[in-house]
C-alpha cells in the first residue's frame, strides 16, 4: 500500500512538472509559493496639480497668437499652402513659475529651426503658475494656413 502512494505521489509530481496547473499532488505537505518582485525605482513624487494644469493651460490659450505669429512669418516667407504640421514640447516649470528649459521632442516641423526657435523664445518670455515642485509639460502646436 505504501509502494503504491508512493508511486502516485511521484507519478502526480512528474506531471505537475510537466504540465503545471494540469495535474493535481497528492501531497501532504503544503506547498509554498514565493513571490519575489522585481526592484522598482524610485518614482516623482507629486505632478502638477489638476488646478495648476488648467492655468498652465490658459497660459497656453491666453498666447496662442504669439505662438501662431512663429508660424505665420515663416509661412509668409514660404508662399505654399503644403508648409503645415504639428511641433510637440516638453517645458520645463519651476516652481517660480519660470520655463527654465523647452525641448521640441517631435511633430511635422520639428526641424523647421525658424518656427520652432522662435516658439522656445517666446515661451521663456510666459510668465507661469507657481508650482511646489518644478514639473514637465507637454503640449502640441498644430499649424496651418489660414487661407
Amino acid at each position: 500500500m505504501k509502494l503504491i502512494r508512493l508511486l502516485t505521489a511521484r507519478a502526480g509530481l512528474l506531471l505537475a512538472a510537466l504540465a503545471p496547473g494540469c495535474a493535481e499532488t497528492a501531497s501532504s505537505t503544503p506547498q509554498t509559493v514565493t513571490i519575489i518582485k522585481p526592484k522598482q525605482e524610485a518614482t516623482e513624487v507629486g505632478g502638477i496639480p489638476p488646478d495648476k494644469m488648467a492655468e498652465i493651460q490658459l497660459v497656453f490659450q491666453n498666447h496662442d497668437s504669439t505662438a501662431r505669429k512663429c508660424y505665420n512669418d515663416v509661412l509668409s516667407e514660404r508662399h505654399t499652402r503644403a508648409f503645415k504640421g504639428t511641433v510637440r514640447l516638453v517645458v520645463r516649470l519651476e516652481p517660480a513659475g519660470t520655463a527654465s528649459s523647452i525641448r521640441v521632442t517631435g511633430g511635422t516641423l520639428s526641424n523647421e529651426k525658424e518656427v520652432t526657435d522662435c516658439l522656445i523664445e517666446k515661451i521663456k518670455d510666459w510668465e507661469f503658475p507657481a508650482l511646489t515642485h518644478a514639473a514637465d509639460y507637454q503640449t502640441e502646436y498644430k499649424f496651418e494656413p489660414a487661407y
